[in-house]
C-alpha cells in the first residue's frame, strides 16, 4: 500500500507500525543478577541492562523506575531464597542461628554487602529475621534499646565481614598481606611479632566464632543473661 508524501506528489511505501517488544519482570532480574556477579553493581545501568534485553530502557520502567528500585527487587528476591533451618529454643543459639543463614546467604553474592553498604537499601522479605533477633536479644536478657544498640553492632560486624570475605577472594595481590607479613621489627616490633598470625589468619572465615564471640561481650556488657526469661 502506498500513500502521498509530504507535498502529495510522490508515493512511498507505508511503513509497518509495530508493538515495542515486552519484557518480563523476571527476565529483567535474571539479566541483572547475572550482570551484578559478573562485573558488580557500578556495571549495571538501565541503558546496558536494556541493550542485553533488545529492548528500548523505557520498557524496563515498566518493571522498576530505576536503579535503586532495580537493587531492591533483586535484594528482596534473593533474601526470599534463604532457607532458615529449625531454629533452637535457646535464644543465644537461636540468634546465632539467623545471623549466620544471614550471612551465608548474602556471601553468595560479592556484590550484595558493597550495594547494601552504599545504598542502604533492605529486603521487605528478610524483616522475619530481623524481628527474631531483636526478640531473642531481650529474651537472652537485654533491655529494648539494648537490643536495639545490639543488632546495629551485630549488623555492622556482619557488613564489614562480608565486605572482607568479597575482597579476600578478589583477584590480585593483597597489599594488606604484604605489609602484615614482614613488617618492620624495629619499627613495628609487635606488627612483627603478630606477622605469623597474621599470615595464617589471612583468606580464613572466622565470621561463626567470631560472632560468637561479639554476643557473648555484647550480653555481658548489657548484664543479659544467655539463659531464656521465663
Amino acid at each position: 500500500m502506498y500513500m502521498k508524501d509530504a507535498v502529495g506528489q510522490h508515493p512511498s511505501p507505508r511503513r509497518p507500525v509495530g508493538r515495542p517488544r515486552v519484557v518480563e519482570r523476571d527476565a529483567v532480574l535474571d539479566v541483572a543478577e547475572q550482570l551484578l556477579d559478573a562485573e558488580g553493581a557500578d556495571a549495571v545501568t538501565m541503558r546496558r541492562l536494556a541493550g542485553r534485553l533488545g529492548v528500548t530502557p523505557m520498557a524496563l520502567y515498566r518493571h522498576v523506575g530505576n536503579k535503586d528500585e532495580l537493587l531492591l527487587a533483586l535484594i528482596d528476591r534473593l533474601a526470599n531464597r534463604l532457607i532458615y533451618p529449625t531454629l533452637p529454643d535457646d535464644p543465644r543459639q537461636r540468634i546465632i542461628v539467623l545471623w549466620r543463614t544471614l550471612y551465608d546467604g548474602l556471601a553468595a553474592n560479592t556484590w550484595l554487602a558493597e550495594v547494601l553498604a552504599r545504598r542502604r537499601l533492605m529486603a521487605p522479605s528478610v524483616l522475619g529475621a530481623v524481628e527474631e533477633i531483636h526478640a531473642s536479644l531481650i529474651r537472652a536478657g537485654l533491655t529494648l534499646p539494648e537490643a536495639v544498640r545490639g543488632y546495629r553492632q551485630l549488623w555492622q560486624f556482619t557488613l564489614g565481614a562480608l565486605l572482607v570475605r568479597a575482597g579476600a577472594i578478589a583477584e590480585g595481590p593483597s597489599v594488606q598481606a604484604e605489609l602484615r607479613g614482614a613488617p618492620d621489627p624495629e619499627r613495628f616490633p609487635t606488627l612483627a611479632a603478630a606477622a605469623a598470625q597474621w599470615s595464617a589468619a589471612h583468606g580464613r572465615d572466622t565470621y561463626g566464632a567470631d560472632l560468637e564471640a561479639l554476643l557473648d561481650a555484647l550480653l555481658a556488657a548489657a548484664g543479659g543473661s544467655v539463659q531464656s526469661r521465663r
